[in-house]
């Protein structure tokens, strides 16, 4: 196994602008607006199950990549024609095969995509042609998941230039979380405490059933722009990066105006009756929850986020960081009533998956200036 010398840097940043709800620094010159465009099938239908969780954006901005589970395809859908454009077959078995489960899926560039599976990802032609698998069985990870030892999750990113796979490694003995980082070329892992991870295991519910437990956890996610592995999750705000160049952790904490910095409350983790389980979870929600950053090309410049949920009424914000993930602004966003689905940036807009009468749609955040 190896070990990495990590440089960790805090830094704290402040917001500008006046604190009312609205508008703050980035977003004090936008009106937000939104409108509804719907995806044609053209036609065939559109894999819509598990909420576009195995989609992914094309680089260009062009393409919306979505495994279909039911037949097995890649469905190509052209975001600027708003069509479906074609479907892409994949073999289940055999030399080119995917396995039976996918999850995931990333865009590597216009013409490869990364399929992520179960202890394994492959890297796949858009022709259906398996150009390289990767076994997480073959690294060293610290035991069997069943038996409280260690488990890559299925969302890892892979960097062709430095032939590595980062991913989050779930510890289930104590619930916590470190960066993993597959050498590809030689079958070796490294692995990087999470200082931003460490109060995720303050907030994992159990539920007793029958003698089974059931397991509700804040979300942590992982994503690439450029040389930076972005780290977030559910909990705080703050953000770490693994920088591929530098080979370095780093460190960003927020004081936010709008919405706390984390959560704070303490809540009752472990318990034998449903009722009870799924109101301290209720409870959970009501509290601020931070969804990952997003990479706006047009603008140049990261989104993110949060929300506080209850059941009569959800707020949603929207905090913008520049290249660097310093924080330039935070605003509410009252035009949207509930948590948003999968979304991503796209000509300057915010698209927000919408199952609208069964049909893939996207409600659109618009950022009109008024000056």
């Amino acid at each position: 196994m190896r070990y990495l010398n990590c440089l960790a840097i805090i830094v704290l940043i402040s917001c500008i602008g006046k604190p009312n709800e609205t508008e703050l620094g980035y977003f004090s010159n936008f009106q937000f607006s939104l409108d509804t465009v719907i995806i044609d099938s053209n036609p065939e239908i559109i894999f819509l199950k598990y909420q576009l969780f195995g989609s992914d954006k094309s680089n260009d901005d062009r393409y919306l990549l979505n495994f279909n589970m039911n037949d097995h395809t890649v469905e190509k859908i052209n975001l600027d024609e708003l069509r479906q454009e074609e479907k892409l077959p994949f073999e289940k078995e055999g030399p080119n095969g995917t396995g039976p489960f996918i999850g995931r899926i990333n865009a590597i560039n216009e013409n490869q995509i990364m399929l992520n599976g179960m202890n394994q990802s492959a890297l796949f032609s858009l022709d259906g042609k398996r150009l390289r698998k990767f076994n997480f069985e073959n690294f060293s990870l610290g035991g069997h998941p069943m038996e409280g030892g260690e488990e890559l999750k299925s969302s890892g990113v892979f960097d062709p230039e430095s032939n590595r796979i980062y991913g989050l490694i779930f510890r289930h003995m104590d619930k916590s979380y470190v960066l993993g980082i597959l050498h590809l070329d030689a079958y070796e892992i490294s692995k990087v405490e999470l200082k931003t991870f460490v109060r995720m295991a303050d907030f994992t519910f159990n539920y007793n059933v029958s003698g089974s437990i059931l397991i509700k956890s804040p979300e942590g996610e992982i994503e690439k722009h450029g040389s930076k592995v972005i780290l977030s999750n559910q909990v705080t705000s703050s953000l770490m990066w693994y920088d591929t160049e530098l080979d370095s952790l780093f460190i960003k904490s927020y004081k936010n105006k709008l919405t706390a910095n984390e959560k704070v409350k303490d809540y009752k983790l472990d318990h034998n009756a449903k009722e009870s389980f799924e109101a301290e979870y209720m409870r959970f929600h009501s509290e601020i929850n931070f969804l990952p950053p997003f990479w706006d090309q047009k603008n140049q410049i990261f989104y993110r986020f949060s929300f506080e949920e209850n059941e009569d009424k959800t707020k949603v914000y929207l905090t913008a960081y520049d290249m660097e993930l310093n924080q330039i602004g935070e605003s509410r966003v009252p035009q949207l009533i509930k948590k948003p689905a999968k979304h991503f940036a796209k000509d300057g807009n915010i698209w927000i998956y919408e199952n609208t009468n069964d049909e893939m749609g996207f409600v659109r955040l618009k950022m009109e200036n008024i000056n």
